[in-house]
């Protein structure tokens, strides 16, 4: 196996939550044929936050090492809706919602991913001329029982919750995306699996080589226990500001920090292990976490961005213009609307003027602006609360 080959599994592995099969894609990677690495994105919403981030990074590294990157814009399964972590059926969005979605994606993908070397395929190539006899060819290869055995409907049954019937067959539609682009190696979450085996089982019986797959861990949201997901509202997204990406990751529970280094920061393996030994030997958390922001802001928004969001979070709280005796009020840890959150602190004697402070930038959450289209804000305790130039609150 080829020395640089060597190094690029061993820098896959340590980033992996799982390979299947790890002697297959060594071999792969030891054949002088580039590969085809397949990421599919459903564009189901407006916005991409740091979770999604991770196997795009994957994936540019696939890219940097020589590949070809197989981006599926999953137009057509987005109007399905993945079941994978839903506690019932996602909403199913029309074409005009997919396309809208689809525009905002590429230009946020385009900050990890060298689109122009990138191939750019849609689902909807395969799945629109697809006949009712040919999609029910493809369900003869799987049971009921394949599809019945996702954890996420497991919960959901028990629960007395419904399964439809389009949610069970997702994991065939997506396994047939990589027949279609002929893929030898995907990349996903956890929550993928059964989605990525489904490709690996269609194409041994369609008469291809099955995919290998890389399942990669999930970056924690803010909330320190969840997977980062909108749903959870635990989300750090990519098109938040400089400063409000900068403030939410130094908000993360200290226990994340290589969690975020590692996956968010795409940090090299030896920065891991000094960062992994400055925590070991005392460090402050804080000033380790500083450099894990101000790397992760970087990525997205540029290096005069970065430091100066570093520089405006530093001067307020490391230089005291936090007041050192704040009130302390008791709030519900959880995700919060700017009007709710104000009308909790009682802070305001109308909507409108606190629709008047939220407008004129006026409310921070952990030296965090929040905007007038944020949509819920997580507390955890701690946080502190600025209304004003002078009104501050701590979280307990």
């Amino acid at each position: 196996m080829p020395k640089h080959a060597q190094e690029f599994f061993k820098f896959l592995s340590s980033r992996s939550a799982e390979i299947i099969t790890a002697e297959s894609l060594r071999r792969k990677l030891a054949s002088p044929r580039k590969l085809r690495v397949k990421l599919g994105i459903d564009p189901t919403s407006p916005d991409l936050h740091l979770g999604h981030i991770v196997p795009l990074l994957m994936l540019r590294a696939f890219q940097d090492a020589g590949h070809q990157a197989v981006l599926i814009i999953g137009d057509f399964t987005a109007q399905i809706g993945d079941p994978a972590g839903a506690e019932a059926a996602r909403r199913q969005l029309t074409p005009a919602e997919v396309k809208r979605n689809e525009r905002t994606y590429l230009s946020q993908i385009g900050s990890t991913l060298d689109l122009k070397k990138a191939e750019m395929r849609h689902n909807s190539e395969w799945f629109r001329p697809m006949t009712l006899k040919d999609f029910l060819s493809l369900l003869t290869y799987f049971s009921l029982r394949s599809a019945w055995q996702r954890q996420d409907f497991q919960k959901r049954l028990k629960a007395g919750r419904e399964v439809r019937l389009h949610e069970a067959m997702y994991h065939v539609l997506q396994g047939y995306d990589s027949v279609a682009v002929r893929a030898d190696v995907e990349l996903g979450s956890r929550d993928q699996k059964l989605n990525m085996l489904a490709g690996r089982w269609l194409q041994t019986k369609l008469g291809q080589t099955p995919q290998d797959i890389v399942l990669l861990p999930y970056l924690i949201g803010l909330d320190g226990r969840n997977k980062m997901s909108k749903s959870v509202g635990n989300t750090i997204n990519l098109r938040d500001s400089a400063g409000d990406m900068f403030g939410k990751v130094m908000s993360i529970p200290d226990g994340l920090i290589v969690n975020y280094a590692e996956l968010a920061a795409w940090f090299p393996l030896e920065r891991i292990r000094r960062l992994k030994s400055q925590l070991a030997r005392g460090s402050n958390p804080r000033d380790v976490k500083l450099g894990v922001a101000e790397a992760i802001v970087r990525l997205y928004h540029g290096v005069p961005r970065a430091q100066k969001a570093r520089a405006e979070f530093v001067k307020l709280f490391s230089r005291k213009e936090v007041p050192d005796s704040i009130p302390k009020v008791h709030l519900r840890l959880k995700a919060w609307r700017p009007l709710e959150l104000l009308a909790a602190l009682k802070v305001t004697r109308s909507k409108s003027e606190a629709r008047r402070l939220i407008a004129g930038r006026a409310v921070e959450v952990d030296g965090r602006t929040i905007a007038p289209s944020d949509g819920p804000t997580l507390l955890r305790r701690g946080s502190v609360v600025r209304v004003g130039k002078k009104k501050f609150f701590r979280v307990v």
